[in-house]
């Protein structure tokens, strides 16, 4: 056997390299192959079934008592009985209990996790664990987290703590869990006070890098604002924060790594002190989820909080999103509605000081005003764009301005760009050749080439009027070669709503367009062949 083969590091990265079926006769091969071969076998598990399969046949009776499983133990268990488990339990590095399933070999219920904590002689069960996710279907089964809490956890998954006790438990973890990198939990209200356990853990955490929870407080926001490694921050449901003592950050550089934020809040007033603290931080992606329905001027004075706070950004921001399309039905706007929803398409460009930005998401209750101008400063204002979303959530999209017309400059300025969401107007018969051939015959400064993009993939056009659908699968071929989906708002919420009939007839009629594209793209396929051949 090659020397090298005799160092256990050596083999391990070669076992990880290995398919799992593979393994056991990886191991069969050398005796020292076994060890580094089981070490990964072991390293992940889904379920307590494998452990407790390696003990003596008669001590375990598997039942399925709905909706649960559960093993019932039909003898004691003798010191000679734990051989075997405790030394594959030392090779467990990641854990996954999920009391949601209910399959044979997935032992879930509180009595059977009883009968195990009792039994098992370490104070864990797995004293080498890194990675632990918890999901407790039953309230009475979370309290059995602590069976599976390891000194080496550095990720922690806890969803659904449902009483007083379970969050009493959490700032303990913070001690038996001290190198904790990633931390993220679910948590569903139940009256209780959920702010301050959480925020208690928190604070006594040093090594965060990633945080997901509902909220925290004050005194925990200014402890992970001082994290140097802190990197990603996610608060699902964070009320309004106050304000914190004069100068309690002037000698300090708050959230130094942070390169994700994700804030959801019942208010844009909610946010806005939120986004004051990021005035060092160097973000990537920035994610806000508001209500439904925000008046277009809040809207306006989130972006331009963003624009203010989010300084150090202006260069690393990558992604953007507001709101959150649900996707559910809308209705048609008063006009009172409109005015107090609608966001004007240059309110929009307030946001251009990001001039990096490849993914933008803006999701308002009306939508956005747009035109072609817009939308050629939009198309200019990010070149790196590989995704735009301008949508409305709670209303039909009040009708658009941009029309096909609009749709050039994103095909000149945005090779990237292979999502595209925005309602347009394509009922003019005019096809947009003019623009096109300035551009092939060189005049009005053109470039001497044809305008074609071939990134882009899919469109969602939602409630968009259209008159000739073979006049519009010819344009966007041309433009975009590549494009193969297009979604409407009868697509994406399987009713229209108000207004049906006509966004029935608008639907059917992009479909033709969709259903039109594959043709129009074998045909210029076949062409492009024969002109290579000459023919």
């Amino acid at each position: 056997m090659h020397q090298c083969l005799c160092v256990v590091e050596i083999v391990s990265l070669i076992c990880e390299q290995i398919e799992e079926g593979s393994l056991p006769s990886f191991a069969r091969v050398c005796r020292a192959f076994v060890d580094p071969a089981l070490d990964v076998l072991w390293s992940h598990q889904n379920s307590l079934g494998n452990i407790l399969r390696c003990m003596p046949e008669g001590i375990w009776e598997e039942v399925l008592d709905e909706p649960e499983v559960t093993w019932i133990m039909n003898r004691p268990v003798l010191p000679s009985d734990w051989e075997r488990p405790l030394v594959h339990a030392r090779r467990v590095k990641s854990f996954n209990y999920d009391g949601r399933c209910i399959e044979p070999g997935y032992p879930t219920s509180a009595e059977f996790l009883e009968s195990l904590r009792l039994c098992w002689p370490w104070q864990q069960l797995f004293p080498n664990l890194q990675t632990l996710y918890f999901y407790s279907r039953r309230e009475w089964t979370f309290q059995y987290v602590r069976l599976f809490l390891s000194p080496q956890i550095h990720d922690l998954f806890l969803a659904r703590p449902q009483a007083a006790a379970h969050l009493s438990l959490l700032p303990t973890i913070a001690a038996e869990c001290p190198l904790l990198r990633d931390l993220e939990i679910q948590y569903t209200d139940r009256g209780f006070d959920f702010k301050g356990p959480v925020s208690a853990l928190v604070t006594g955490l040093h090594r965060l890098e990633s945080i997901t929870l509902p909220c925290l407080d004050n005194v925990a926001l200014a402890h992970i604002a001082r994290l140097p490694g802190l990197k990603s921050l996610t608060l699902e449901n964070q009320p309004a924060i106050g304000s914190f003592p004069a100068g309690i950050f002037s000698n300090d550089i708050i959230f130094p790594a942070l390169q994700s934020l994700d804030i959801t809040g019942d208010d844009v007033e909610t946010i806005i002190p939120l986004l004051a603290l990021m005035t060092h931080a160097r973000l990537r992606d920035l994610t806000i989820d508001l209500p439904e329905k925000i008046p277009a001027k809040r809207i306006t004075a989130l972006h331009s909080a963003i624009v203010r706070s989010c300084t150090n950004s202006h260069a690393s921001l990558e992604q953007i999103t507001f709101g959150q399309f649900s996707g559910g039905r809308t209705t048609v706007p008063t006009d009172a509605e409109i005015t107090s929803y609608l966001v004007e398409g240059a309110k929009i460009l307030s946001l251009a000081t990001f001039r990096n930005l490849s993914v933008v998401f803006v999701t308002t209750p009306l939508g956005v005003d747009l035109d072609d101008t817009i939308a050629a400063d939009l198309a200019q204002t990010w070149p790196q764009l590989s995704e735009l979303s301008l949508l409305a959530s709670s209303y039909v999209n009040h009708r658009s301005r941009i029309t096909l017309q609009g749709l050039v400059p994103f095909a000149r300025h945005c090779p990237h760009l292979y999502s595209l969401s925005l309602p347009l107007d394509a009922t003019s018969s005019a096809w947009p050749q003019k623009l096109i051939a300035s551009e092939a015959d060189g005049s009005a400064g053109g470039s001497g080439r044809r305008v074609q993009q071939t990134s882009l993939l899919h469109m969602i056009v939602m409630r968009s009027p259209i008159a000739d659908p073979l006049h519009v699968a010819g344009f966007l071929s041309s433009v975009f070669p590549k494009l193969t989906g297009i979604l409407t708002d009868q697509h994406i919420r399987g009713d229209a709503g108000e207004a049906e009939a006509e966004a029935g007839v608008f639907s059917e009629k992009w479909s033709t367009v969709m259903a039109t594209l594959p043709v129009l793209r074998s045909a210029r396929m076949e062409e492009q062949k024969w002109m290579r051949r000459g023919g």
